[in-house]
């Protein structure tokens, strides 16, 4: 019998499977390969701060050091680069500026906030006439990471490639089963699907269809992440991922003319040269209706049990709520952070 069963490798599969590694834990993470997850397309921006009123974003300050320690313990593992640090330029209206200077008088973001300053011509770009630059702030590439562990995982005989169906898994004398495996608990981390597993409580998703569009440019500044009421994120080699649209009422992982329309929009007022488009994503993000994680083993099935609900922020809150989520497997009287408690959907 292994420890653990991980359903699901996107994000949050991913994070939790790193964590049971270094811990020297049994465990196996079954993947469907015919299903691509949201943290696969998404852009993985990492950003500390809320635009909207400028404040930090949740738990900013403790999540940043073990976010960067974490991914670089992956990548000198793997062997290759996926976190890319990259300042930030946020364009400014007349409006905003007075809670900016507010902000930085006060200090309190002023290890983010790089400086707030006027008339910046970045290649490519519109004229910006009033901007904040952060720094902290840059992107990790999801599709390279999680493809380098899931290559990983199959190295070291973790991975099963098969599709999971609720009704093959059975609990019987405080073990879960599936198939020929056993164990003590099995951990679903299957996105915005386990929105819909009756094995969890209905109704604490509010889940967000995004699209998201990759353009080629040789004339745009690949400086700076520029967020306007959309990012552009530079790739390498010319290619910049732009989005991200949010939809609460159609949700699939179909890409629309809608989508792209909107976000073709809203790129033509920034910039000011040519481009060509040469992908269109669509995804859906597992968001949880108080915008928090869900953690936790099921309050009536001790082999049962859930780390899900990263949306837009997972790349910041992976690393920090895997260790938590690994501690209350292992230790169900760990103290973790009441805010992402699944019991609070109970």
């Amino acid at each position: 019998m292994i420890k653990y069963i991980i359903v699901g490798q996107g994000l949050a599969g991913t994070l939790l499977a790193y964590q049971m590694h270094k811990n020297n834990i049994p465990f196996k993470i079954i993947v469907d390969p015919s299903l691509k997850s949201a943290s696969e397309i998404a852009a993985g921006l990492i950003n500390p701060l809320v635009f909207k009123r400028l404040t930090k974003s949740w738990m900013a300050d403790t999540l940043f050091p073990i976010m960067y320690e974490t991914y670089t313990e992956m990548e000198n593992m793997l062997s290759i680069k996926f976190i890319e640090q990259k300042k930030m330029i946020k364009p400014l209206a007349e409006q905003d500026i007075p809670m900016w200077q507010k902000r930085i008088k006060q200090g309190k973001m002023n290890h983010y906030i790089d400086r707030l300053d006027d008339n910046l011509k970045l290649e490519g770009y519109k004229p910006i006439e009033h901007y904040g630059a952060l720094v902290q702030t840059g992107s990790c590439n999801l599709s390279m990471m999680i493809h380098a562990m899931r290559n990983f995982f199959k190295q070291h005989n973790y991975l099963i490639e098969d599709h999971l169906k609720i009704e093959d898994v059975t609990f019987k004398d405080k073990s879960v089963y599936w198939k020929n495996l056993s164990a003590e608990k099995i951990i679903f981390c299957k996105g915005y699907k386990d929105a819909q597993n009756p094995l969890f409580p209905s109704g604490s998703f509010y889940l967000t269809k995004g699209e998201l569009i990759e353009i080629e440019s040789n004339a745009l500044s690949e400086d700076f992440i520029l967020n306007k009421n959309l990012f552009v994120l530079p790739l390498g080699q010319k290619r910049f991922k732009v989005g991200a649209t949010y939809q609460w009422d159609t949700i699939n992982e179909d890409t629309s003319e809608e989508g792209k329309s909107e976000l073709l929009t809203k790129l033509d007022k920034l910039i000011d040269t040519d481009y060509t488009v040469v992908n269109h994503w669509a995804g859906v993000r597992p968001t949880v209706k108080d915008r928090r994680p869900i953690l936790g083993v099921h309050p009536q099935n001790d082999s049962l049990a859930i780390f899900n609900g990263l949306g837009t922020k997972g790349v910041m809150l992976a690393p920090y709520f895997s260790e938590q989520m690994l501690q209350l497997l292992e230790n169900p009287l760990a103290e973790i952070n009441e805010e992402v408690k699944l019991d609070r959907f109970f």
